[in-house]
């Protein structure tokens, strides 16, 4: 409910919004470290889901040969 309140809680003087300096980003990152962390999450999932996928087309692909 703080965060309903007329006027908005953000917009008021003394809170975090006034306290983040204008050129960083709202997570504390830098933009190449930010870049970092989101590739060190999504390259592992992109490369166990393609592994995934080039593991389950092989085993049809040898179904259908010894068929």
């Amino acid at each position: 409910m703080f965060f309903l309140s007329i006027p908005q809680a953000w917009h008021l003087v003394g809170t975090w919004s006034e306290q983040v300096p204008s050129e960083s980003s709202l997570i504390g990152m830098g933009e190449v470290e930010l870049m970092m962390t989101l590739h060190s999450i999504f390259v592992p999932i992109l490369l166990v889901i393609g592994a995934y996928f080039f593991i389950t087309l092989s085993r049809e692909e040898r179904r259908k040969a010894k068929s």
